[in-house]
């Protein structure tokens, strides 16, 4: 496929991603105001969009995504969560056994999210002790009117399109200049820069901006441990609240494992050992069977002689 089309196709899947992910997101400040679960909206966003990536996953549908915008397809939480599942997968198809083949998947989410917690965690707490003061930048506030609304979504969908193809650029970049680059390297790339734009003041006007377009990606989680950090520094309510970030964000890498493991419980349920060539080719196969019944093919010498007949 030519890279220009795999950087629209990160365009669209961001965005669409990003469209789902702000519904998502009123749907859950609805259902979780005034409750003790209040401060997890953020975090079940991300889970709930780990739940359509591990069925779509699981099912071998989500992986088309993935040939078309290959690694704008990771970025939205969706993605990675499917990703963490074809690592248990993988090794589930080359005969290994089921401890075997679902460490992989636990120990990316371990290290990934351990790594980039404390890093970003320290990068909030000792800007702090230089002094730095976090910019602000006022955001849309939903609400019922539907011309606000539409032009929320529109947002996100901008944003996370934009986002995900300029990562999907780099991907190629890196890509292009290194063969052996993995996937992982750009994700966790893209995880710091959430951290590293706070700085400038970027990640906080990309949250306000554009909302669930920027909140459904990967950079996502170095802005919120950034900020977790900041928060211990100022100590008293902030540190208070730096935790509180600090446990739904655990919360969410639980979500992100267990979304993972969905993908790999649904994908022997429906296709056992199969690989995913061996997936994609049963399914053209049966495909083509069905345009065959729907299509019977004739020649011109066979329908001359119906004729005639």
């Amino acid at each position: 496929m030519k890279p220009y089309k795999t950087v629209i196709y990160s365009f669209l899947l961001g965005g669409l991603f990003a469209l789902i992910a702000q519904a998502l997101s009123g749907f859950w400040s609805f259902a979780l105001d005034g409750t003790a679960m209040a401060f997890f909206k953020g975090g079940a966003v991300l889970v709930s969009l780990g739940v359509i990536g591990f069925i779509l996953g699981g099912l071998a549908i989500y992986q088309y995504f993935e040939e078309w915008a290959t690694f704008g397809a990771l970025f939205p939480f969706a993605g990675f969560a499917m990703a963490v599942g074809m690592k248990m997968v993988v090794p589930w198809t080359k005969g290994e056994s089921l401890g075997k083949s679902i460490w992989p998947g636990l120990w990316l989410v371990i290290w990934f999210n351990a790594v980039g917690a404390v890093v970003c965690i320290a990068g909030g707490y000792v800007a702090g002790l230089m002094g730095w003061t976090p910019p602000h930048y006022e955001a849309i506030v939903a609400s019922s009117d539907t011309l606000t609304a539409l032009t929320i979504g529109a947002r996100a969908f901008v944003g996370g399109g934009i986002i995900c193809a300029v990562f999907q650029v780099v991907w190629l970049l890196v890509k292009g200049a290194v063969p052996s680059a993995k996937h992982v390297w750009i994700l966790m790339g893209g995880w710091m820069c959430g951290a590293i734009f706070c700085l400038p003041g970027l990640s906080q006007w990309l949250v306000a901006e554009f909302g669930q377009g920027f909140s459904c990606l990967i950079p996502v989680g170095g802005y919120n441990m950034f900020n977790t950090g900041y928060d211990l520094f100022l100590g008293g309510e902030h540190a208070t609240e730096g935790l509180i970030h600090l446990g739904s964000f655990l919360l969410a890498v639980a979500g992100l494992f267990f979304t993972g493991l969905g993908t790999f419980i649904v994908w022997n349920a429906k296709w056992g050992r199969k690989t995913l060539a061996q997936v994609h080719l049963e399914k053209a196969q049966h495909a083509l069977a069905e345009a065959q019944e729907a299509f019977p093919a004739t020649t011109p010498v066979t329908e001359a002689v119906e004729q005639k007949e």
